[in-house]
């Protein structure tokens, strides 16, 4: 069947249709997709934009893993991100993707992710230095700092805690932008002039093509920023540039001690091409930096959430935390099992990464349909997972959702917070790890009470609107707890 035969999802009245709708209320038209029957739905959007979505864990499976090959990266979202992440992994297509995925999946191994476990908590332990007892504080904010420190440790071996709300903060602005633009006006306008300079360049050959491919080069990313927003971005940037600029000059000249973090292994990395300039370094860095901390900051500030609104599952929590070996180890890990259901299901009501695309490289089949080259495909997490005939009462938190014998009646594909396929997240086992050591850490020192509800905000990624308020105290165990000075002994 051709693309046109693909049901209209609901949602999209108006002129400019989904596209609208998506900027005014993203989540609630996620919401109507999950609930809308069929595998494959198109949005109206404004031309020359082509948007489906695979609506269905079987076309996200035939989508991201068995037609990997015919898609790439979706236009809109490396513009969007062009600025903060440039040809980092996250946003990187082609043989250099590839080449960047094999330079850091060594870091990512089983064995490599032991070695990272006491760094690990070492910094949660840090993170609760400046806690005090009984007091009221934003545990994202929090959670962000943790995670920062961890990301800047084990992957750059930085301390990063230190500057860790002033790193937060600049990165904060750039996604925010990042969730602003996308598939506004501007957005569109960049997206169609570097398809129609892609044209020109692949029909044309001599100085035309060669113009042609600088144009596609320069609408990869805004051309101007403007605006107050533009300016803040701008700024931000500028604040982290340097900041990975100090990082990569206080490397160069250590280079050769034998040192073998994520830093190290970028600025010494050869092929055939050379040595990697210090702008492809910096924008692996950054990469890793948001998504080194983003995941596992916002899963865990939900998770302590949800679970602060279920004593019965807050309860299991404790005791297990209390149940093991201080402080948590690898070794730990399978004895937290309650603790890793409820990150799982914290993510599943809100993943980070809610929406993503991916645009079609030539003529290909999905779901049954003929689908166009450079049409944009995409997929919701969100709505995956707040889809009723997946998951019963899909708004209740529910850690035992994944217990194993739950979890073998249910598709693959239908929990997708790390992506899937070839691109599926580096860092997912990582970010898993390192959320249980957390957690474990945390309630094994402190009770956490909410001190205010909170909504999901949706921007680049999903974030708590108000910071999830919450009311600290320690705990009478704490006084037995090991300390950051056991970790450094």
């Amino acid at each position: 069947m051709d693309q046109a035969a693909i049901p209209v999802a609901p949602g999209g009245e108006g002129l400019l249709g989904h596209n609208a709708a998506m900027r005014n209320d993203r989540l609630g038209v996620l919401g109507k997709l999950a609930r809308a029957e069929g595998p494959l739905l198109r949005l109206r959007v404004p031309p020359p934009l082509r948007v489906v979505v695979a609506n269905e864990p079987d076309v996200v499976q035939e989508l991201l893993v068995e037609k990997a090959g015919s898609i790439t990266k979706s236009d809109m979202l490396r513009f969007a991100l062009w600025n903060l992440a440039g040809e980092g992994l996250f946003t990187s297509t082609g043989d250099l993707w590839k080449r960047q995925r094999r330079l850091m999946a060594p870091l990512f191994t089983p064995k490599a992710l032991e070695a990272y476990a006491r760094d690990m908590v070492a910094c949660t332990l840090r993170t609760l230095e400046g806690w005090g007892d009984d007091r009221t504080l934003s545990l994202a904010h929090e959670t962000t700092r943790l995670t920062m420190g961890v990301a800047g440790k084990t992957l750059f071996e930085a301390d990063t805690f230190s500057e860790a709300d002033e790193i937060g903060d600049a990165l904060t602005v750039a996604l925010d932008w990042t969730g602003y633009v996308m598939a506004r006006p501007s957005a569109l306008l960049h997206v169609a002039a570097k398809r129609a300079c892609e044209q020109v360049r692949t029909r044309t050959s001599g100085a035309l093509s060669s113009l042609a491919a600088r144009g596609e080069q320069a609408f990869t990313g805004p051309v101007v920023l403007w605006g107050p927003r533009g300016r803040a971005l701008a700024g931000a940037i500028a604040f982290l540039d340097a900041h990975v600029q100090r990082m990569i000059d206080d490397r160069r000249r250590t280079l050769g001690t034998g040192r073998t973090d994520l830093l190290s292994r970028l600025i010494e990395a050869h092929d055939e091409g050379g040595t990697m300039d210090d702008r492809q370094v910096r924008d692996e860095v950054l990469t890793l930096f948001v998504a080194g901390h983003e995941t596992t900051a916002t899963g865990l500030a939900w998770t302590l959430y949800l679970a602060a609104r279920d004593p019965a599952v807050y309860a299991a929590m404790e005791r297990e935390a209390d149940s093991i070996d201080d402080p948590p180890t690898v070794a730990d890990l399978p004895r937290l099992e309650v603790i890793g259901r409820a990150f799982r299901e914290a993510l599943r009501l809100y993943p980070p990464v809610y929406m993503f695309g991916r645009d079609t490289l030539e003529p290909m089949t999905l779901a049954g349909y003929a689908l166009r080259p450079r049409t944009n495909v995409m997929v919701s997490p969100y709505g995956l997972h707040h889809d009723p005939k997946l998951w019963p009462d899909p708004e209740r938190f529910d850690p035992d959702r994944f217990l194993p014998e739950r979890e073998a009646g249910r598709h693959r594909y239908a929990w997708l917070p790390f992506g899937a396929g070839p691109r599926v997240c580096i860092g997912n086992h990582f970010a898993m790890m390192e959320a249980a050591l957390a957690l474990a850490t945390l309630l094994r020192r402190y009770r956490f009470e909410p001190a205010g509800d909170d909504v999901p905000e949706p921007s680049a990624t999903l974030r708590p609107k108000h910071g999830v308020p919450m009311r600290v105290v320690r705990r009478p165990s704490a006084r037995k707890a090991a300390t950051l000075a056991d970790l450094e002994v």
